[in-house]
C-alpha cells in the first residue's frame, strides 16, 4: 500500500488566510449587503498597471500571432532580465554580484522551500516569532519540527522573539543554531535592522557557521538610509547568506508569479565529513534538473518592470502604498493603540488593549466595523495580543477604513 509522508499530518488544519476567507464567508451570508475593506492582504485591482500590464498584452499576442519566431531566445531574455536585477537593485546600492549568482523562479515561498530540501534534518533551525508561517511549514512538512506543544511552537526549532518586550529588536540566539530565517522587512510587524544590527547577525553566523536566509521581499519599501535593502551591503554577508526577493506587493506578481534567490559562489555547507560545499553548484543542479524555467509572459512583465519606466511606476506606487501605511499607523496611534511598522514597510503591527485575543478582536473589527485585518497568533504563537494591517487598498477606502474604527473606537 501507499504510505504518506506523515510530516503533512503535522501541518495545521487551515492556513490563515484560508481562514480568514471562511470567517469573511460566513459574515457575506449573514450580511450580504455589507461593505467590506480589506486591510489584511493585497488587492491587485491596484497593481501591474502601465507598462508591466502592457508587456503581458504584447507577449500574449506574440505568442498568439508569430508563435514568438522572430522574438528575442528565452536564454537571451532571461539573461537581460538577470542583467537589469543587478543594476537596479544591487549595484545601485554598492553591491557586487555576477549573473551566475542569481536565479530566476516563481515565487518566494517555493524558493523557500525548495532551499529547506538543500539542508540535512539534523540542522537546527531559527525563526523570529511572530513571522511568516510559510516558513515553518516547510520545515515541518520535511520531517524537521519535532511535535507540536502546548503553546504551538515545535520543539526542534528555536523560536527568537520579535515583539513589545524588546521593541522588535530580536537578540541574538544563545544557543548554537545552524539555519536562521530572517525576512526584512519582517512580515508581519514591520521590523527592518538598521545597519549596526545587521552586521551583528552577519557577525553570528560567520562565528558560529550558521546560515542566514534572507527574505527581502519587501525590501523596496524601505524609506530611511541607515536600513540596508540587501543583506550584501554588509561585509562578509556574501559567505553566510541566501536573499530571496519576489514582487507579489510590489507590482502585483503574485498571479504572475516572479521571484529570484542570490546564492552567492562563496557560500558553502558541508558534508557529514567536514567537505565544503558549494550552494551555488548545489542549486545549480537542482535548477537543472528539476526547474522548467520562467514563461515567456513572465519574463516579459518581469523584464518591463527592471526598465526604466517600470522601475519609476513601481516608486509611484509603492509611494501610494506607503501613502496608506502612514494614514493607518498615524490613525490608530490617536486613537490609543500601539503601533509598530508602516515606516519601511507596509505592514502596521498593533497592540490589542485590553488582552483581547487576536481573533476575538479580529471578529469585532469585521462584525462592527465591516473592516478586515489579519490576526497576529496566525504568524506564530509569539503574534498573540496582536493584528496586523496591510497598506495595500486604495487611499480612499484606507481613509474610510480609519474613519470606521474612530468611531467604533470611541464608543
Amino acid at each position: 500500500m501507499a504510505l504518506i509522508n506523515e510530516n503533512y499530518l503535522k501541518l495545521p488544519g487551515n492556513y490563515l488566510f484560508k481562514e480568514i476567507a471562511r470567517k469573511i464567508n460566513v459574515f457575506r451570508t449573514m450580511r450580504p449587503n455589507a461593505r467590506i475593506i480589506h486591510l489584511d492582504s493585497g488587492d491587485s485591482r491596484n497593481i501591474s498597471r502601465g507598462v508591466v500590464a502592457s508587456s503581458l498584452h504584447k507577449s500574449v499576442d506574440e505568442m498568439t500571432l508569430s508563435g514568438m519566431s522572430a522574438q528575442l531566445p528565452l536564454t537571451d531574455l532571461t539573461k537581460n532580465v538577470i542583467n537589469r536585477i543587478l543594476k537596479v537593485d544591487y549595484e545601485a546600492y554598492g553591491v557586487k554580484l555576477t549573473p551566475e549568482e542569481i536565479f530566476l523562479s516563481n515565487n518566494a515561498m517555493s524558493i523557500e522551500s525548495d532551499i529547506c530540501e538543500l539542508f540535512s534534518n539534523d540542522n537546527v533551525l531559527a525563526f523570529l516569532d511572530p513571522s511568516y508561517p510559510a516558513y515553518i511549514y516547510s520545515a515541518v512538512k520535511s520531517g524537521r519540527s519535532g511535535y507540536r506543544r502546548a503553546d504551538g511552537r515545535w520543539t526542534n526549532f528555536v523560536y527568537i522573539p520579535c515583539n513589545w518586550s524588546n521593541n522588535f529588536m530580536p537578540e541574538l540566539p544563545k544557543e548554537h543554531c545552524d539555519v536562521i530565517y530572517l525576512n526584512l522587512p519582517h512580515n508581519p510587524t514591520g521590523t527592518t535592522f538598521p545597519t549596526e544590527t545587521l552586521k551583528a547577525w552577519v557577525k553570528y553566523a560567520a562565528s558560529n557557521d550558521s546560515l542566514i536566509i534572507f527574505d527581502a521581499s519587501h525590501s523596496h519599501y524601505i524609506t530611511e538610509k541607515e536600513v540596508p535593502r540587501s543583506i550584501y551591503e554588509i561585509k562578509g554577508a556574501r559567505k553566510v547568506a541566501i536573499e530571496i526577493r519576489s514582487f507579489s506587493k510590489t507590482t502585483g506578481f503574485t498571479g504572475t508569479n516572479f521571484a529570484f534567490v542570490v546564492i552567492p559562489k562563496e557560500l558553502s555547507a558541508y558534508s557529514l565529513e567536514g567537505e565544503s560545499v558549494s550552494l551555488n553548484t548545489i542549486w545549480q543542479r537542482r535548477q537543472i534538473s528539476l526547474f522548467g524555467g520562467l514563461p515567456y509572459l513572465t519574463l516579459c512583465s518581469a523584464n518591463a518592470l527592471y526598465s526604466e519606466e517600470g522601475v519609476e511606476e513601481r516608486k509611484k506606487l509603492i509611494a501610494y502604498y506607503m501613502g496608506n501605511a502612514q494614514i493607518i499607523r498615524n490613525s490608530l496611534a490617536e486613537m490609543g493603540f500601539k503601533v509598530q511598522g508602516g515606516i519601511n514597510s507596509p505592514y502596521v503591527w498593533v497592540k490589542i488593549p485590553n488582552n483581547t485575543g487576536s481573533w476575538n478582536f479580529f471578529e469585532r473589527l469585521l462584525y462592527e466595523t465591516n473592516v478586515i485585518c489579519s490576526p497576529g497568533v496566525g504568524f506564530c504563537p509569539g503574534g498573540e495580543g496582536s493584528v496586523r494591517f496591510t497598506s495595500f487598498s486604495s487611499r480612499e477606502e484606507t481613509e474610510e477604513a480609519m474613519e470606521r474604527i474612530r468611531k467604533w473606537h470611541s464608543l
